[in-house]
């Protein structure tokens, strides 16, 4: 009824005015009278009054008079009633009228085109009906039809010439049907048309010259049926075509010159097919596309040349098929993309220059792949990404630098990994980053200083870690307490010390954070030059520059990384030489770098490996 008119409307880009008890009022500009209904406008005194004025009016026969009377105030408020649901009077008993030229017609017995529909309609729907076929000239000849709407019928019949004579028509849309195949001559008559959607029926393939009377097409709608293959001459006539939506079918393969004519195309939808690859030069064509989507299908590669002549495209979707790796050049060519949607897929590794001739890019995703961690410089040119969605991978470790280049990044999604510590720089560089996700990952605690030079961090997501509230939290509790937004954290729980198990990190005391019977890490002096003493727990070294970081502890130190900048020329048989003093709130550390590149047959030096 009312509330289905209502929501299609709606969905066609319409707005009816409803009054409080869910009626439809006539549009103001309606060239209809207008009258009131009797339960809105008309309360019991002024009826009255309206009555006995109308009889002093009429004189004679008072009796008559106000039989008569009374007639026309009936008369009056049924028609006014009528008018207020939005029906005109040339409106057929199993539609609704609005405003004169807006027609719906929703009624589950109609099984034919009612008669009778309004001469001057400009958009017709048929939703959820009976109708199971359109004949030719069902719908007679209008010259003011421009939108007519055929949702969710039992239409399995469509005979050619069933729109002619509708020459205004722009838009046409026959979805949600049970309909097998379409005529070849179905469009005849429609040499307007710009938009056709034939979405959600049944038809497994199109016939060649389908198209031939649609010349004007811009936005045709094929998702959601059976097509497994196209014919390939079958987009030849539409030159001026911008969107094809080809999504939610079982196409198998994509013929080299399927697309060729198209050049006038912007959005292409390819997902949620069986597409197992892509032919080099598929796309060759289409130098005006802005979006691709790809994802959803079966590849598990990209062939050199697979995006050659998209010097124009902003979108690229492959998320959700199953590629296992990708050429380092495979996005060359491609320097207005904005966005690269590659999650889903099973990659292990990533090739570093993989992104290096996508300078614009806003958003990367490669979430839910198998990577352990990512190569230094991967980012180093996409200084303008926003949002880089890192989790659901298998990482755990990541080096230092690794984020280097991202100076406009503001939103990193590094959980559901396998972390167990990060390093100290590795959020250097960021200082636009205002959200980091880091839950379900194996974090006990992080660096300090780890926030350090991000001044507009406020969202940090840290839960479904293994948090150890000792003394070794300090720093991140100092943090969340005075810069975090207080919601985001709240389900973050230690995991140890047993008295503390539970309790979320925001209502830990600091007084409660400690390390008790840790030693202390032997330092060689602090940073103003004097001695100091033992600092607890871990502490990272590392140089002004950040690309040299050591982790030590108590006893030892474990773990190394370092950027090596260029060295002086050395002698013989030196492939590197370095020394540096590093520096921690903990002190500072020398530390000696001494590379050797010796053959195989050449000792070598006691615990140093061997090197080709």
């Amino acid at each position: 009824g009312v509330g289905l008119f209502f929501k299609v409307l709606q969905g066609h880009g319409l707005l009816l005015p409803i009054s409080g008890k869910g009626q439809l009022h006539p549009s103001k500009n309606s060239s209809l009278p207008s009258f009131p209904s009797a339960s809105e406008n008309i309360v019991p005194s002024q009826r009255s009054a309206s009555l006995q004025t109308c009889c002093r009016l009429g004189g004679g026969d008072e009796a008559r008079l106000l039989l008569q009377c009374r007639l026309v105030v009936c008369m009056l408020l049924g028609l006014g009633s009528l008018m207020v649901q939005g029906l005109s009077l040339l409106c057929p008993p199993a539609c609704q009228c609005y405003d004169t030229s807006k027609v719906f017609c929703s009624e589950e017995r109609m099984r034919e085109i009612p008669a009778g529909l309004p001469g001057n309609a400009t958009q017709l729907f048929f939703v959820e009906t009976a109708l199971s076929s359109i004949c030719s000239g069902a719908l007679g000849s209008s010259t003011t039809l421009t939108k007519l709407v055929f949702l969710n019928n039992d239409i399995q019949e469509l005979e050619a010439g069933a729109f002619q004579g509708l020459p205004s028509l722009t838009e046409l849309e026959v979805s949600g049907n049970p309909l097998p195949a379409v005529s070849p001559g179905m469009l005849m008559g429609l040499p307007n048309l710009s938009k056709l959607s034939l979405s959600a029926n049944t038809f497994r393939s199109l016939q060649p010259g389908l198209f031939t009377p649609a010349c004007r097409l811009q936005d045709l709608r094929l998702s959601g049926n059976k097509i497994e293959a196209l014919p390939l001459g079958i987009f030849h006539p539409l030159r001026h075509l911008r969107t094809l939506d080809l999504s939610q079918n079982v196409l198998v393969e994509l013929p080299v010159r399927l697309l060729a004519p198209l050049t006038t195309l912007h959005r292409l939808k390819l997902s949620d097919n069986l597409l197992a690859r892509v032919p080099p030069g598929a796309f060759r064509a289409l130098g005006q596309l802005a979006e691709l989507h790809l994802d959803g299908n079966r590849l598990e590669e990209l062939p050199d040349g697979a995006f050659t002549g998209l010097g124009a495209l902003r979108r690229l979707q492959l998320q959700h098929n199953a590629l296992g790796s990708l050429a380092p050049d495979i996005f060359a060519g491609l320097p207005n993309l904005t966005v690269i949607n590659l999650e889903g897929n099973r990659l292990a590794t990533l090739p570093a220059t993989l992104f290096a001739s996508t300078p614009g890019l806003l958003h990367l995703s490669l979430a839910r792949n198998r990577l352990e961690t990512l190569p230094q410089g991967l980012f180093t040119n996409l200084s303008v990404l926003q949002t880089l969605v890192l989790s659901h991978n298998a990482m755990g470790h990541l080096p230092a630098l690794v984020f280097q280049g991202l100076a406009g990044l503001v939103e990193l999604q590094l959980s559901h990994n396998n972390f167990s510590s990060l390093p100290a720089g590795l959020l250097t560089g960021l200082p636009l980053l205002t959200a980091l996700e880091l839950g379900h990952n194996h974090l006990a605690r992080l660096p300090p200083g780890l926030f350090d030079a991000n001044g507009e961090l406020a969202r940090v997501g840290l839960t479904n870690n293994p948090w150890a509230c000792d003394c070794h939290l300090a720093y991140l509790l100092g943090w969340l307490q005075s810069f975090a937004e207080p919601l985001t954290h709240a389900q973050a729980f230690c995991a140890s010390p047993a008295a503390l198990r539970g309790q979320t990190l925001l209502e830990v005391p600091q007084g409660q954070l400690k390390c008790q019977g840790v030693p202390g890490v032997p330092l060689e002096e602090g940073l103003d030059g004097e001695p100091r003493e033992d600092a607890p727990g871990q502490c990272t070294y590392s140089n002004p520059e950040g690309t040299i970081n050591v982790a030590c502890d108590a006893t030892s130190c474990q773990q190394l990384s370092l950027r090596l900048p260029p060295s002086p020329p050395l002698p013989p048989g030196l492939a590197y030489q370095g020394t540096w003093v590093l520096h921690s709130r903990c002190g500072t550390l020398q530390l000696s770098v001494l590379i050797t590149a010796q053959s195989r047959d050449e000792a070598t030096s006691p615990g140093l490996p061997a090197v080709p």
